[in-house]
């Protein structure tokens, strides 16, 4: 059980993400959702992309409202 995510959000990921294993680390999964900005890394040398928002539209939405409800209950609003 994830603080946020709720059985519609649930079944959207395991809808869009055919294999998990597809994905390195939850940060790889971020990317592909166009929630963090992508990285290119050589040498040593990170360097981060713009924020693409490319992915499911519907399930960014669903993840960030998820998000929000949980700040909002922890800060007492």
């Amino acid at each position: 059980k994830i603080p946020g995510i709720g059985p519609l959000t649930a079944t959207a990921i395991i809808a869009a993400v055919s294999d998990p294993k597809l994905f390195k680390n939850g940060r790889d999964f971020s990317a592909w959702l166009g929630l963090v900005p992508r990285q290119h890394s050589s040498g040593g040398k990170d360097k981060l992309l713009g924020i693409s928002k490319r992915g499911d539209p519907y399930l960014r939405t669903l993840l960030v409202h998820g998000a929000r409800t949980v700040v909002c209950h922890t800060n007492g609003k």
